[in-house]
């Protein structure tokens, strides 16, 4: 005999399960199997073609964050291309003021670099021990299992060199931000163009619908995470650098700014800053623990900022799944390293949006949905 619930209880337990859509799964073989080579193909070409495609990328990712300023002056009477030269003007010379305010803490940090790790290692002393004793014994293993070559000669391979190392990665970074300038100038200036382009060369009415729609959710969704966790990194920077000061760290706008940068890259970011933190608080303060203090300070500004503040501000944004982040940040850093990093959590969000329009590929993005 079954039991028939009262219905104001089979109401409620309804309510609280979410109606979801019927989810199409490929059904055969062939194009699944032709899919994952296409893949595999696609995949192999963005690596080596990594020059090119990264800096279009970043291109495109900027495009969005400044497409929202762009609107408001175009909407205002400016002429586009007026409206254009003022957000990369403004832009632009954001940066240059935000290095130049930098330029002299970071400058001065450096410098004095060695002189700090040498204190470092001082303090350290009592972790140095017992690792200089097992250094030792590995040295000695070595000398007993591996046998000396005829002659006694060593071979020796020699590098580039730390200098030629810096010159060829300052002229690749500043190539590559030249491109992405250029780039992103014109992207601007193009406005709605290659949109309209695609509309126009899809055969059917409902294909054009559905193109638009998917483009159009793309850019709200990309540009509205992007203004919104900018805003929360710039707060978590400015809190940081304030919290900072008050603790007697010195040049508290550089640590400002290291919160609100490496804050960009879920999960990774963070734990990079907790290191330069606390390596910074024992470069400043002699007592241990309160060279401890510094990056508690950070640790529960994060927390604040990861538990409470970035879930109310994009609750109505669809969220990724925590594990499919982690693994896409793995991922493109491997395949782009640090701008790759970057652009994991857009693409990943770009792709999901794909998948909920794509009949076939809905199972990936349920999959990827948080």
């Amino acid at each position: 005999m079954t039991e028939t619930l009262p219905p104001e209880t089979a109401a409620r337990e309804a309510a609280q399960v979410p109606a979801r859509p019927d989810i199409q799964l490929p059904t055969e073989f062939r194009s699944v199997v032709l899919t994952v080579i296409m893949t595999i193909m696609v995949l192999y070409t963005l690596y080596f073609a990594r020059d090119v495609v990264v800096p279009v990328l970043l291109a495109l990712l900027i495009r969005l964050f400044l497409q929202l300023p762009l609107r408001f002056l175009t909407r205002h009477g400016l002429p586009r291309i007026v409206a254009v030269v003022i957000v990369m003007v403004g832009f632009l010379g954001a940066i240059a003021l935000l290095g130049s305010a930098l330029g002299g803490p970071a400058s001065d940090w450096i410098a004095n670099a060695p002189k700090n790790f040498a204190r470092l290692q001082d303090r350290l002393e009592f972790i140095k021990r017992p690792l200089d004793a097992l250094q030792d014994a590995a040295h000695q293993i070595e000398r007993v299992v591996v046998a000396p070559t005829a002659g006694g000669e060593t071979v020796t391979l020699a590098g580039p060199g730390l200098g030629g190392f810096l010159a060829s990665n300052t002229q690749s970074l500043v190539r590559g931000a030249g491109t992405v300038v250029l780039l992103l100038f014109f992207l601007l200036a193009a406005g709605d163009t290659f949109k309209r382009r695609m509309v126009e060369i899809l055969p059917r009415l409902s294909d054009k619908k559905n193109a638009v729609e998917i483009v159009n959710e793309i850019e709200d969704s990309i540009s509205g995470y992007l203004l919104s966790i900018t805003t929360i990194n710039a707060g978590l920077g400015v809190l940081t650098g304030v919290a900072f000061y008050f603790c007697g760290m010195p040049a508290p706008v550089l640590w400002g700014t290291i919160a609100f940068s490496f804050n960009f890259i879920p999960f990774v970011g963070p734990l990079c800053a907790m290191m330069i933190f606390a390596l910074a608080g024992m470069f400043t303060f002699s007592n241990n623990w309160f060279a401890l203090l510094p990056v508690a300070i950070y640790i529960g500004l994060v927390l604040l900022e990861g538990q409470v503040v970035t879930p109310t501000v994009l609750a109505r944004r669809s969220s990724l799944n925590p594990v499919a982040v982690v693994v896409s940040l793995i991922f493109w850093f491997w395949m782009w390293g640090t701008p790759g990093a970057l652009l994991a959590v857009p693409m990943l969000a770009t792709f999901k949006i794909l998948c909920d329009h794509v009949g076939p590929l809905n199972a990936i993005g349920h999959f990827l949905e948080g």
